[in-house]
């Protein structure tokens, strides 16, 4: 932290616990939690989350540093004014992990399902699965499903780029089960989407056969 001001403290502690990204509205509700600042001193408590964002970000008109230097802490995710902030330079860790398109629909709302996948969760499961992918297939990666390949395709742009698809969805995983390198499958963007398209989830080898069978016609 480049300086110790309790308001910017409590946003980045907030952003590494929903994985170095997370709405206005998330963040708020995870520093009242926390009830390390006294928020009733303040008339609009929130706006002060706002400021503070602000100020440490070059995607704002308040910023006063230069884009890239330690007070360039936040930036805008999905555009200006949208609401959705990310924190630079973040790593995952044992007690962070980032939530992916995997985990939507769990019931219990965001702050228990952080900690619920913090716990059962390893957050380098995909890399090491990425890792072994390539030791079995002459250094390459390329969608499990349809075999699209982002660095043949987009060259140095799309070099070692795959998404990683967590099989087992976090709803299912039992107290002290973790995710192994089995449960994940390394798919492109498209074949990860349509993963999703159904309830239960379609499993790799469905979408498979019918993006095979759909090539017949």
């Amino acid at each position: 932290m480049i300086e110790q001001i309790p308001w910017l403290n409590e946003i980045v502690e907030a952003m590494k616990f929903f994985g170095g990204r997370a709405s206005l509205s998330d963040i708020y509700i995870k520093i009242e939690e926390s009830g390390r600042i006294d928020i009733n001193r303040y008339t609009d408590w929130k706006a002060q989350i706002r400021k503070h964002i602000y100020l440490y970000s070059s995607d704002t008109e308040v910023f006063k540093g230069d884009p890239g230097d330690r007070s360039d802490l936040f930036y805008a995710t999905k555009g200006k004014r949208k609401g959705y902030w990310g924190l630079r330079g973040f790593e995952p860790s044992d007690n962070n992990v980032e939530l992916t398109e995997d985990d939507l629909g769990f019931v219990e709302g965001k702050i228990k399902l952080r900690q619920h996948i913090c716990r059962e969760r390893n957050p380098k499961v995909i890399q090491r699965a990425k890792e072994k992918f390539k030791q079995e297939h002459n250094g390459r990666l390329y969608c499990e499903i349809c075999g699209f390949d982002f660095y043949k395709t987009y060259g140095e742009l799309g070099e070692d780029f795959i998404e990683g698809h967590h099989t087992l969805p976090v709803s299912q995983l039992k107290q002290g089960q973790v995710t192994k390198i089995e449960d994940i499958a390394l798919v492109c963007s498209n074949c990860h989407r349509m993963l999703h398209r159904r309830r239960p989830w379609l499993s790799k080898e469905k979408l498979n056969e019918l993006l095979n069978t759909k090539r017949e016609f």
